[in-house]
């Protein structure tokens, strides 16, 4: 708890104004799903097809078998003896299941495309990384994959792998809904003294529930639990998560194994180098003419991409000559943002969205953006924070723990979801009377992250031991 009672005021409002936010977002999502309910029925097309739905839903209806109760997944029990030091390690094993499977280009795939190709471009660790996927219930070597991330030739075809003494395996993927199909896999690791890794990208969908979508918090916090019991260390990708962790198990009482280890690492910051490729010619169009502000992440609500509308509406309104470009995928609960940028008289002039970039479309934004902002209300690290630090640029940022962490005193901070704040800092940032410096922000490269993690994983640098 905190010994600033001014702190701890502050703490509270941020909260009430995250909450205000959630409550109004859901509100316009509901009433943009009302207007467009309404518009279905009272269309030609609505009645001409009712009859045919009646007909199929009373099929439907006859055919159905009853559903069954779903049954709550058992917890495995907690091991009654602190587990044993593990054999010095030969091997880390780093799970790809997930975007073998397919890559969604999502932040996880991310971490874990360019994890992979820092550990395999390193010759001198002493320890042997090794990408491999579930199948069948036992680890394959990856070659395949691994051939293409890297660029080198395909040293062999897939197999099986054994697993040996002393294995670290870090369960580095998405791994929510398929956790217990390692099982066996776990179990054979700490047969042979060694050691399972469990990465923890963030704790959203437990402490901020209303930035999630359907049933994520459920499937995230089985798959906690699970990790928890299973892992003998849980590595966070910032200090702040892994703080969060170590909390969230105490607050909530939640069991896992005996002596279990707690670390961090920071993401890579390095993108695609100047002259790797040509951007898109849409995306340099973008940044011809005003001062633009680039704002990178995908759309969803607690990313704050309505707060730096409503902030940037305010600029324009006053004159203020400057551009906002969105660079993301569709999210969820985002429809009626996207129906106001679909709909907004600067669309296409002042403001942009491409919800396609690749590494050389983000490079050029970073490089000739005025800054970048980073106006979310929760995140796990703050990635576009470093990676616009890493080309020189500086962010502007909700003024929440992780992006302290990363940004220091190299950004600058608003208050979280306030859009009149952020339009001030804007243009107090335009107008010269505040400055930032980059190169104060937390900016490793990819290599360092992969070393990081190395250390951490292999080396046993964690934070905290739970008893």
């Amino acid at each position: 708890m905190s010994d600033d009672p001014a702190r701890a005021d502050r703490n509270v409002a941020d909260r009430l104004r995250i909450l205000e936010f959630q409550v109004d977002q859901l509100r316009r999502e509901l009433e943009r799903l009302e207007k467009r309910h309404a518009e279905a029925i009272y269309s030609a097309a609505w009645h001409f097809g009712a009859p045919v739905r009646a007909i199929e839903r009373a099929i439907r209806k006859a055919l159905a078998k009853p559903a069954a109760a779903r049954q709550p997944e058992p917890v495995a029990a907690i091991p009654s003896t602190p587990a044993t030091d593990p054999a010095p390690a030969k091997r880390l094993l780093i799970d790809v299941t997930a975007i073998v499977a397919h890559d969604d280009r999502t932040g996880i795939q991310r971490v874990v495309r360019q994890v992979v190709r820092a550990l395999y471009a390193e010759s001198d660790l002493g320890v042997t990384p090794v990408a491999v996927r579930l199948q069948d219930g036992k680890l394959w070597i990856c070659e395949a994959y691994v051939a293409a991330e890297t660029g080198h030739a395909k040293s062999a075809e897939d197999c099986p792998l054994a697993i040996e003494t002393g294995d670290r395996l870090l369960m580095l993927d998405n791994s929510w809904k398929n956790f217990s199909a390692f099982t066996n896999v776990f179990a054979e690791v700490r047969k042979k003294q060694g050691a399972i890794v469990s990465c923890v990208y963030d704790l959203i969908p437990q402490l901020y529930k209303g930035a999630s979508v359907g049933d994520v918090p459920e499937v995230h916090l089985a798959w906690l639990k699970a990790a928890l019991l299973e892992s003998d260390g849980m590595i966070a990708i910032s200090r702040t998560v892994a703080e969060e962790l170590c909390a969230f198990i105490v607050d909530e009482k939640l069991p896992h194994r005996p002596g279990l280890e707690i670390g961090w690492f920071h993401c890579g910051s390095d993108i695609a180098p100047a002259g790797a490729g040509e951007p898109n010619t849409a995306i340099r169009a973008a940044f011809l003419g005003a001062k633009t502000f680039l704002l990178v992440g995908t759309l969803e609500p607690r990313k704050g991409h309505a707060v730096a509308l409503a902030a940037f509406d305010a600029l324009w309104r006053d004159g203020v000559d400057a551009r906002l470009v969105f660079i993301g995928r569709r999210g969820w609960h985002v429809d009626a943002v996207i129906d106001d940028l679909a709909s907004h008289p600067e669309f296409g002039r002042r403001l942009f969205w491409f919800d396609s970039a690749g590494d050389v479309d983000l490079a050029f934004a970073y490089d000739h953006c005025a800054a970048a902002l980073a106006p979310s209300y929760a995140e796990g690290f703050g990635l576009p924070i470093a990676e616009a630090a890493w080309r020189g640029k500086p962010a502007l940022c909700s003024d929440i723990p992780v992006f302290r962490e990363i940004g220091g005193e190299g950004a600058l901070y608003f208050r979280v979801n306030d859009a009149a704040a952020l339009a001030r800092l804007a243009r107090d940032f335009l107008e010269g009377r505040t400055v930032a410096d980059p190169a104060r922000v937390v900016r490793p490269t990819w290599r360092e992250a992969g070393l990081r993690i190395f250390d951490v994983v292999v080396r046993n640098q964690w934070m905290r031991t739970l008893p």
